[in-house]
């Protein structure tokens, strides 16, 4: 079922596998996702012309922990997702994020850049939030 113009809820569902799957195979989604998160989204991909890829939207608690991920994770609360698109130049990635929640949110919004792993993590926590993983 299509969320936003672009993705799929399947694609914001948890990796984990154990939430079961819908008809077409697909991971069942079963947590709400933050609509200011799909808006985001919808308007980063149309911004870069290209698809958009989400490693890592909602999270279970329990595969937030395995992962690695803070215990107060936006992933967790369905606010957050990690992206990526193909050929990514992080920075670049990273300033359409900025630009396009400056003009669909206006404030509140997370940004990480994962030069190591080539991807952004976007979300909507509220307040305004940049980081990187060079720091």
């Amino acid at each position: 079922m299509k969320v936003g113009k672009y993705f799929d809820e399947s694609e914001f569902a948890c990796k984990c596998g154990n939430h079961g799957f819908n008809q077409d195979g697909t991971p069942c989604l079963d947590h709400v996702i933050d609509k200011r998160l799909v808006d985001l989204l919808d308007a980063i991909r149309e911004r870069l012309g290209v698809p958009v890829y989400i490693l890592s939207g909602y999270r279970c608690p329990t595969h937030n922990a395995e992962v690695g991920g803070v215990s107060n994770s936006q992933h967790v609360l369905g606010t957050a997702a990690d992206i990526t698109y193909d050929g990514i130049d992080v920075d670049y990635l990273a300033s359409v994020a900025e630009e396009c929640a400056n003009e669909v949110l206006g404030e509140g919004v997370g940004i990480g850049s994962y030069y190591y792993q080539d991807f952004v993590h976007v979300d909507v926590r509220g307040y305004d939030a940049r980081w990187n993983d060079l720091d």
